[in-house]
């Protein structure tokens, strides 16, 4: 396992349960299947939960009896109306009033005198306000948020108004993840944020180098390599199979500008002009869809093209299995669960040498990388493992075995939350009191 010397270990020691109310931008969300098995693993553990929501959940995200009983659970902080967010705004306010002045004044510094950015502040103090209200009748006294942006700030803000009052000291943390957290570290304020946390939760070497490059080096000592993990159960390799005469090669991530899709369809479009056809099944959805469909027809390529939409975790797993490539050009990234599972299953992959991916897709060792954004470059790698079924073999096969390899010794998701679990308990620690 790969992580800073920081990070507690939990060795044969029992662990503390972990008691903490989670701020997310949505909760259940069937892309973010990295949360929902981290907040199971958690409660496996003994621990206890209290999900706190931004937005609602899509259809799809409640599809599943799992996605129902989240839902019921989890307080959606937009579906609380005007009117009872301002009363219990005003009801912390009135309790405090030198206290909440002070806040509201941090929080309107935080927006660099952007005035759309100091009206978002101020919301997430209204928002923070009922996340207290939720975690006081839980009897909760530490938060942990996943993303560097909305939701740490929430969860930073209900930490700092429950610290208004008596008693043990309230505490928070937030996982900060890759490309999104950073793209604005302005609007982020990751700076004081990390001033302000008693932890943070990095998925990646990368992603925690990120955080270092913005923040005092003082800091750097609550900033925690805990790698994203899985359900390897789940994940199980698949039989031997030998490569389609037309292989079929999978993408699944968001359909956003920084998973670099058009260049896996540049690639594909060289190797038909090559003589070699390949098929692609893209997994996800998002803003940058027609882009990519338009691209495909444009090139030609329009009839291997494949767009599948989101899918339940479950139905992944089956085309990972039934999948010849799993093919991710990403141009930013922290470190990708999805490129953890088509490992697991047994999928040889090839993606781009960028961010996080080379901590575990190793070129010539677990995987095949390329420099981003390079067409011909991807076009090559995937050609060494379509092109010659019967000589590529031995290779994809060494590929695979290593590859199943390195996720089980860094990515095993009962490993990980429990170094996860021991940060939580450490904070508990903190408050002074030991339990809630």
């Amino acid at each position: 396992m790969t992580d800073t010397p920081h990070a507690p270990a939990t060795g044969d020691r029992p662990i503390d349960r972990p008691d903490v109310a989670y701020v997310m931008t949505h909760h259940p969300r069937v892309a973010m299947t990295f949360i929902a098995g981290e907040l199971a693993e958690i409660q496996r553990l003994g621990g206890r939960i209290t999900p706190i929501a931004m937005n609602s959940p899509a259809a799809e995200d409640v599809a599943t009896p799992e996605g129902a009983a989240a839902r019921a659970e989890t307080l959606y902080l937009k579906e609380q109306g005007i009117a009872r967010l301002a009363i219990t705004w005003a009801a912390v306010t009135a309790r405090h009033p030198v206290a909440m002045a002070r806040l509201v004044r941090t929080a309107v510094a935080s927006a660099r005198l952007d005035p759309k950015l100091i009206i978002r502040r101020l919301v997430h103090l209204v928002y923070a306000a009922t996340a207290v209200r939720r975690c006081r009748a839980r009897g909760v006294r530490h938060l942990h948020a996943h993303f560097g942006q909305s939701p740490s700030t929430i969860a930073w803000f209900t930490a700092e108004i429950g610290n208004m009052g008596r008693g043990p000291r309230w505490t928070w943390s937030f996982t900060i993840h890759g490309f999104q957290d950073f793209v604005d570290e302005t609007i982020a304020r990751l700076d004081l944020k990390a001033a302000s946390a008693t932890f943070v939760v990095c998925i990646s070497d990368f992603t925690r180098s990120q955080l270092c490059r913005i923040t005092d080096p003082r800091l750097w000592d609550r900033f925690h390599v805990v790698r994203c993990g899985i359900d390897l159960e789940a994940f199980a390799p698949r039989a031997p199979r030998p490569m389609r005469e037309v292989p079929r090669v999978l993408v699944v991530a968001r359909l956003s500008a920084e998973k670099g899709h058009p260049v896996l369809l540049e690639a594909a479009r060289i190797l038909r002009e090559r003589g070699t056809r390949i098929e692609v099944e893209i997994v996800g959805s998002g803003p940058y869809e027609p882009e990519i469909r338009e691209q495909a027809v444009r090139s030609g390529i329009a009839d291997d093209v494949h767009f599948l939409g989101e899918l339940q975790p479950a139905e992944v797993a089956v085309r990972l299995a039934d999948a010849d490539v799993f093919c991710l050009p990403s141009f930013n990234e922290g470190l990708p669960v999805s490129i953890m599972e088509a490992m697991a299953v047994g999928v040889p992959v090839v993606s781009t040498c960028i961010s996080g991916i080379p901590e575990l897709a190793v070129h010539h060792e677990t995987a095949l990388t390329v420099p981003a954004a390079n067409a011909t470059a991807l076009a090559d790698a995937l050609a060494l493992l379509v092109r010659d079924p019967s000589g590529s073999a031995p290779m994809r096969d060494d590929l695979v075995r290593a590859a199943r390899s390195a996720v089980e010794r860094d990515h095993d998701v009962h490993t990980n939350v429990a170094r996860l679990a021991a940060l939580f308990a450490a904070a508990r620690r903190a408050d002074g009191t030991g339990e809630h």
